[in-house]
């Protein structure tokens, strides 16, 4: 039982937002209107349009125009829910100040899944550091441990693509319908299309490096070692839910403090972020920092290699926030939270500094991260992919 999906099925009106790349939001749609629920949809561009254009309406106007348009429409149609997908973006941020000053609203948000990649995120109010998920360690004494589904479904990166292709010819070919719109990213399919390019080719030069990277991996070549996942440094989870807001600040405060605290006999593996291929590459930075503080030999940057292979060797986990943070918990290892993260929780993770971290980080406590992921799975976890249609919604 997903208990916000049980609570929003209680509301009669229920209004959609922007929604991901892809058909999700309209399969989310039809379920709720069998279940007998009204659903209206205010697309904001042309890959809005395209994937969900029946009983919706246009917004072609500026975004300081925005509140007042929301505002009637909520007025008109007796609206007491808004769904988004993601809470970060300019439009839902607009729509989350009217709900909070509206006590018959509520704000709901879909958002990937944190138990990556076969779960959907749902929340109420915020997902991510917004998230009402408790960080009071004690709340999790009386939770309840339950089994949790761990089967692996089907990969859709490849859907993801195509919709993502799809998505933005549509932004282009309606551009001047929706000329008032602004993205959250950058909208040129021109600019994806180099960025994709760059990508498959750096794909295809790491294949060939990868097998002596996992060889050495396996071979504990760099034993011991800790694990420092890098993030998509656009994603809001580093613009909003960090300190620092660039993953090149986070690098430069992390190689830092390895050097000064780390026991020099222990290696940084900094493994590049999958989805991050094409549009940025810290070589050059990494470089740089592992030479002026020392570690050139201890400090190396890895792309491909898959990570329960870092997992399964590791000593430990440094993270701004990523959910690859929850997986490091599942495998029993010491993690770091940098920035802003729900799983950040005494007794989870480490809280007593970054530079203590190295030679004092400790093991999560087994039992409280069993409650903990037992609460998140039947709290706001859905099995299934934003980008396909395995997904499963039911609600008890």
């Amino acid at each position: 039982m997903i208990h916000y999906l049980y609570e929003l099925l209680h509301k009669k009106n229920i209004l959609f937002l922007q929604g991901p790349i892809g058909p999700f939001f309209k399969n989310v749609a039809e379920w709720l209107q069998k279940s007998g629920c009204n659903v209206y949809k205010i697309n904001l561009n042309g890959g809005d349009e395209h994937f969900y254009p029946q009983n919706s309406v246009s917004f072609c106007e500026s975004p300081e125009a925005f509140p007042q348009f929301l505002q009637n429409y909520i007025n008109q149609y007796t609206i007491d829910a808004i769904v988004v997908f993601g809470d970060c973006r300019i439009y839902h941020k607009i729509a989350k100040s009217i709900v909070d000053s509206n006590s018959n609203l509520s704000f709901w948000v879909f958002e990937e899944g944190y138990l990556r990649p076969h779960y959907i995120t749902f929340e109420k109010d915020g997902v991510n550091g917004f998230s009402l998920i408790p960080k009071n360690h004690d709340f999790y004494q009386n939770i309840e441990i339950t089994s949790i589904d761990d089967s692996k479904g089907k990969s859709h990166y490849y859907s993801m693509i195509y919709y993502s292709v799809i998505y933005y010819i549509f932004i282009l070919l309606k551009k001047y319908k929706y000329s008032n719109y602004v993205h959250h990213r950058k909208t040129s399919l021109f600019f994806y299309a180099s960025r994709w390019t760059l990508a498959l080719i750096r794909k295809l030069k790491t294949k060939l490096v990868q097998p002596k990277l996992v060889k050495n991996v396996i071979n504990n070549d760099y034993k011991p070692f800790y694990i420092f996942p890098l993030q998509c440094n656009q994603d809001f989870q580093i613009k909003v839910h960090s300190h620092y807001h660039s993953m090149k600040s986070y690098i430069f405060r992390v190689i830092r403090s390895f050097s000064l605290f780390a026991d020099e006999k222990s290696y940084l593996l900094i493994k590049h972020h999958p989805m991050d291929e094409g549009f940025n590459n810290y070589n050059r930075l990494i470089k740089k920092l592992a030479n002026r503080y020392g570690v050139s030999k201890r400090v190396i940057y890895i792309h491909g290699v898959p990570m329960p292979i870092l997992l399964r060797k590791s000593i430990g986990l440094v993270t701004v926030n990523s959910t690859c943070g929850l997986s490091a918990l599942i495998h029993g290892l010491p993690v770091i939270a940098l920035g802003n993260a729900h799983y950040d929780i005494k007794g989870l993770t480490f809280q007593e500094g970054l530079d203590r971290f190295w030679k004092e980080g400790q093991k999560p406590d087994p039992e409280l991260f069993e409650r903990y992921r037992s609460y998140l799975c039947n709290k706001s976890q859905i099995k299934g992919s934003i980008y396909g249609s395995d997904f499963k919604l039911h609600a008890k």
